[in-house]
């Protein structure tokens, strides 16, 4: 795999959680359960610039997630969260949002050679973060 490839993932990884948790914080009501959303919000934003700014340094410009991605990941989450807004439903909506991104990210990670060190470093921070992001939800299951 080349850095295009990695860091398009990277990128749209990040850009499907903005997505979700713009559908999702509205309707959190703990208030400790937001500070967590917000934060990790806060990391996906910081993720997505940095990536935009590293391809465009090197003359390349990430792709955004189809808007067919973003409808059904939003469409989903509302029909989820109609049934249950309960934080235990959120958490678990939201830790298996962030398993299915840990696999296919990692999976491209395993597939990219080390001549891209900017790259494969980025992605096993962004990694190590949905791991710490899944840790703090599991009290809420």
């Amino acid at each position: 795999m080349d850095y295009h490839y990695l860091q398009n993932s990277l990128y749209q990884n990040a850009a499907m959680g903005i997505t979700a948790l713009r559908q999702v914080i509205p309707a959190v009501r703990d208030s400790g359960m937001k500070e967590i959303l917000l934060k990790q919000y806060k990391g996906y934003k910081t993720q997505t610039e940095l990536t935009s700014a590293q391809m465009k340094s090197r003359g390349m410009t990430p792709e955004e997630p189809s808007a067919s991605a973003k409808l059904m990941a939003r469409a989903s989450a509302a029909m989820k969260l109609r049934r249950d807004s309960s934080s235990e439903n959120i958490a678990k909506m939201l830790i298996k949002g962030t398993n299915t991104g840990i696999i296919e990210l990692t999976e491209k990670l395993n597939k990219t050679t080390s001549d891209f060190p900017e790259a494969v470093t980025s992605a096993k921070e962004y990694l190590r973060r949905e791991q710490s992001y899944i840790e703090s939800l599991k009290p809420y299951l």
